[in-house]
């Protein structure tokens, strides 16, 4: 590509699955929550993943192990603090 444009890197829901270490299950759910909602889909509809949601995945991951529920996970994501913020008032 030429004039600087930049292509976007997406990976597959199974792709996904694989590098973070959840189910294929596991993202499908999170995308019905509106908890991780893949910001690319394929031609064919399948959902493509950018390196955003990744890291919001990486954040869901990290407060599942820590056993937060997803719906303050949700709500955790969702207010804007930073995760140093959401890990402080978790230990608190």
């Amino acid at each position: 590509m030429t004039g600087g444009a930049q292509e976007m890197t997406t990976r597959t829901v199974g792709q996904v699955a694989d590098l973070v270490g959840v189910t294929v299950r596991t993202l499908h759910h999170y995308d019905e929550i509106g908890l991780l909602v893949p910001s690319e889909r394929s031609w064919a509809g399948y959902r493509l993943y950018t390196d955003g949601d990744l890291e919001r995945l990486q954040q869901v991951v990290v407060y599942r192990r820590l056993g937060l529920p997803l719906d303050q996970i949700a709500a955790l994501l969702g207010s804007g603090d930073s995760v140093v913020e959401h890990l402080r008032r978790q230990r608190d």
